[in-house]
């Protein structure tokens, strides 16, 4: 087996005063924390990966899971999965890793800053270990917390062959109750039914009574996810993305999920800005890609 590799270092000077610091979630696994005027939130340095963030006033938004695995190589089952560079199974070699390396490596803090609007912190991953890319490629994710929590995913091909980006931020967020959530903003949209191979029109509010995997396709305009149980709006907006991805596992498949309680289908659903099927990008040489989010939680008046 090959052995476990050490978390990068983090950069000490990068942390801001009351605002931004470094702590341990496990062993040799260092998260970042982020708290300010507007939210606070958690950032793995293993993915990239956002496994909380509460605004001020709210309920948690992004769920994570009370059985999710905190170890190099293993997929946290929560938060904000990287997925990068192809989103599902690689589209020709069924051994390689599903949605991609990017949420299953270590990643480095490369820099930090505090403004007005509350935090914001760049990582990056190194690249050049990974044989399956056909060219030397610069990626990088920006973080912001503040009112609103935004992720931006940018590619950029620093080397002479086209390369063929896919991929999603994958957003687990929490909902009271998803028997009583609903979904607004992709009505009319022509979706594949995943779990039933089907290609549908959606007709009205997406609910929730079954497994719910659907890619919807040319969707760009954001989308409103209704939870009256915790009274509020989770409005998800994107950009350099035209599928967007829904998903709940329902019971049969939360139960089979070794990282997931049995019951904890009830409290989140995936709303994901997604590079999936066609919805793929080409990057020339010296050209960028940047796949972004918004997640925006409003109260009920």
């Amino acid at each position: 087996m090959k052995p476990m590799a050490m978390a990068p270092t983090l950069d000490k000077s990068l942390t801001l005063p009351f605002e931004l610091w470094f702590e341990d979630f496990a062993p040799d696994y260092p998260t970042i924390r982020v708290s300010n005027e507007f939210a606070s939130a958690t950032i793995a340095l293993h993915g990239a990966q956002v496994i909380d963030y509460i605004p001020k006033g709210h309920e948690p938004v992004i769920f994570t899971s009370k059985e999710a695995v905190f170890r190099e190589g293993k997929a946290i089952r929560g938060g904000v999965p990287v997925c990068w560079p192809w989103f599902g199974a690689h589209p020709e070699d069924a051994s390689q890793p599903a949605h991609g390396f990017a949420r299953n490596r270590f990643w480095q803090l490369t820099s930090t800053r505090s403004s007005d609007t509350g935090t914001e912190l760049t990582l990056t991953l190194d690249t050049e270990s990974i044989d399956a890319l056909p060219s030397k490629v610069a990626l990088t994710l920006t973080i912001s917390v503040g009112a609103e929590l935004t992720l931006e995913l940018t590619t950029t091909n620093l080397g002479q062959n086209a390369i063929e980006i896919g991929g999603a931020l994958h957003t687990y967020l929490t909902v009271g109750d998803i028997a009583q959530a609903s979904i607004q903003g992709l009505e009319s949209h022509e979706y594949l039914d995943t779990v039933a191979s089907m290609r549908e029109t959606q007709n009205s509010e997406i609910t929730f009574a079954a497994e719910t995997d659907a890619i919807y396709l040319n969707a760009t305009q954001p989308v409103t996810l209704h939870d009256p149980v915790l009274k509020r709006s989770i409005q998800v907006a994107k950009k350099g993305s035209r599928t967007t991805v829904v998903w709940n596992p329902w019971i049969d498949k939360a139960t089979a999920l070794s990282d997931l309680l049995d019951d904890e289908y009830h409290e989140f659903v995936c709303i994901e800005a997604a590079n999936a099927l066609d919805d793929t990008h080409s990057i020339g040489q010296d050209e960028s890609h940047t796949l972004a989010t918004t997640i925006t939680a409003t109260s009920y008046a």
